[in-house]
């Protein structure tokens, strides 16, 4: 496990405690700790009881629960606290918003046992019975509960990705002769997807008879097994012929309209293909690639294709990133030493501005401190460099954070919402276009203010935005964040259009978030963005002079 998993487990037990009214003082000792876990700098599991309690303020009984959790992969204690939570409560916590305190007052004040109950509640307006809610808060958590129903189900992509690599390695390892490959959503480089989706030539009674690393086996079906991998991703296996390998994989690819779009009438449904260069042979077409087969313009994808789309070897610089000046997990040096040490030319550090106070937000005498410590180490680290930036937040009324005179001696500002996210379309895009206007600002970080599978964002129209990026000679930023990748791919095209450049940026909040960067590449090819179009493919001077205007 890593050590923010490990963390996330003290971190679930607070929050469980905390529903159940249970012991304050040991409620802080656990969030305390998964403060202290998640982002130490060493792997937690491979340390003795001895070296886990010598961490500060990481004691004997919780170095004895690492321990535990490392042996039995459970921790008694967390599996105690579940079994007295009743029905779906638990997961109530899972809605963006509710707190255990929340929580708490929501099962004990009306007997809210599930996410559905609570839906159902919302909609008999019953919740404005409880202090502490009124009907704009019902609202509120009505919309919330509503994607949280929607989206349930689904995965991260790089979650189900990682674990899909892994069981096509083991069944290849079982059977080399045989061809297996990825399917579905995570063909096509979707954001989420539901499932591991994979088809091989290997038999259903092949793979049965096989220990598959990893892989629990729960059904089969006709020439389709189902199963989970690693206990928790869900697994669905097709069986195929190998001359009907190419037809099936087009099929399962998808999407349905791209399908059907090329197959029509069903004489065209029994093609004989070992791959889908054949199939698309067989109808005198050139070859689509799966991440462009939900385009809206198939035309335009296949002009896009054809180009020097972006790599992760293109990326020359890391960009926007946080330290512990702010509410990052590593130094200002060891951020720099690392993206060194990875092969960077420079990092940008963007630590929060003074409005972001819950994450550590520096004042202006920091800033001038921070910049103390900058110039030290650039001197001794050139040719690396470290260029100074800030994440500033936009205001609510559109205005930003700091005044115009110290936002101008910045080299790159990124300007970003990270409070009063409850706004309807029109409010939205003016706080947005207000920020892109102002002329100390230089890139639109994480624009639509998403995070995957948890809040949609704010709604934004987007052609007026993009508009006032490309007016403004504004860079806006694809974040890498696994967890929100935003700007939307969808999105990546029409700023293309309008001759905005973007910044592919891991938003990096540790030494590990730098590797990030991988997840906004992917999504930056399946929305076509060529190298010319992100700057941080530049070197640092060139970067620099665009942020210079």
């Amino acid at each position: 496990m890593t050590n923010r998993e490990i963390a996330g487990k003290f971190r679930e037990l607070a929050d469980l405690m905390e529903l159940l009214g249970d012991n304050p003082f040991k409620i802080r000792s656990y969030r305390s700790a998964y403060q202290k876990l998640r982002s130490y700098d060493h792997d937690l599991e491979n340390l003795s009881l001895n070296e886990l309690e010598s961490i500060p303020g990481v004691g004997k009984a919780i170095s004895a629960k690492i321990i535990e959790l490392g042996e039995t992969g459970e921790i008694s204690a967390l599996e105690k606290v579940k079994n007295k939570v009743p029905g779906q409560v638990a997961e109530l916590l899972k809605i963006k918003g509710l707190g255990p305190g929340k929580v708490r007052k929501l099962w004990k004040g009306l007997e809210i046992l599930s996410p559905g109950e609570l839906l159902y509640a919302c909609e008999e307006n019953r919740l404005i019975s409880l202090k502490g809610f009124g009907e704009k808060s019902q609202e509120d958590i009505r919309n919330k509960v509503r994607y949280y129903l929607s989206q349930r189900g689904y995965f991260f992509f790089h979650q189900l990705d990682d674990a899909a690599k892994r069981l096509i390695e083991s069944i290849k390892e079982h059977f080399p002769n045989n061809k297996t490959e990825v399917s579905g959503d995570l063909r096509r480089l979707e954001n989420t997807a539901s499932e591991i989706l994979l088809l091989t030539t290997v038999s259903a009674d092949e793979l049965k008879s096989s220990r598959i690393n990893d892989f629990i086996l729960t059904k089969i079906e006709g020439g389709s097994i189902e199963g989970m991998m690693e206990e928790k991703w869900p697994v669905r296996i097709h069986t195929v012929a190998e001359s009907d390998f190419g037809l099936k994989q087009l099929q399962l690819t998808g999407p349905e309209n791209f399908v059907n779009s090329m197959l029509g009438d069903e004489k065209n449904k029994s093609i004989k293909a070992s791959d889908e260069d054949a199939v698309f042979d067989s109808f005198e077409k050139a070859y689509l690639q799966p991440e462009f087969r939900n385009w809206a313009d198939t035309e335009k994808a296949y002009q896009i294709q054809d180009k020097k789309r972006i790599s992760e070897d293109d990326i020359k610089g890391v960009v926007h990133s946080h330290s512990t000046w702010s509410d990052g997990a590593h130094s200002l040096e060891k951020m720099a030493l690392a993206a060194r040490d990875k092969g960077f030319e420079y990092l940008a550090i963007t630590d929060h501005s003074a409005y972001a106070s819950y994450a550590g937000g520096l004042k202006e005498k920091d800033v001038l401190a921070q910049w103390e410590e900058i110039d030290q180490l650039n001197q001794q680290l050139a040719p690396f460099r470290i260029i100074k930036g800030i994440e500033a937040d936009i205001l609510p009324d559109g205005s930003m954070d700091y005044t115009a005179d110290l936002l101008g001696k910045f080299e790159l500002v990124i300007a970003s919402v990270h409070s009063v996210l409850n706004m309807d379309i029109e409010k939205a895009t003016k706080r947005l276009i207000s920020a892109v206007e102002n002329p100390h600002v230089h890139m639109l970080g994480h624009p639509t203010g998403r995070l995957l599978l948890s809040r949609p964002g704010y709604p934004l129209d987007k052609e007026k935005l993009l508009d006032a990026c490309a007016a403004n000679g504004v860079v806006i930023e694809l974040n890498a964040n696994p967890y929100r990748l935003d700007l939307d791919w969808s999105w990546i095209l029409p700023a293309m259009e309008r001759g905005i450049k973007f910044s592919i940026n891991p938003d990096a909040h540790s030494i590990e978030g730098i590797d990030d960067i991988r997840h906004g590449v992917r999504a930056a090819r399946k929305g076509g963005m060529l190298m010319e179009d992100c700057i941080n493919c530049l070197s640092e001077k060139d970067f620099l002079s665009i942020m210079k205007g």
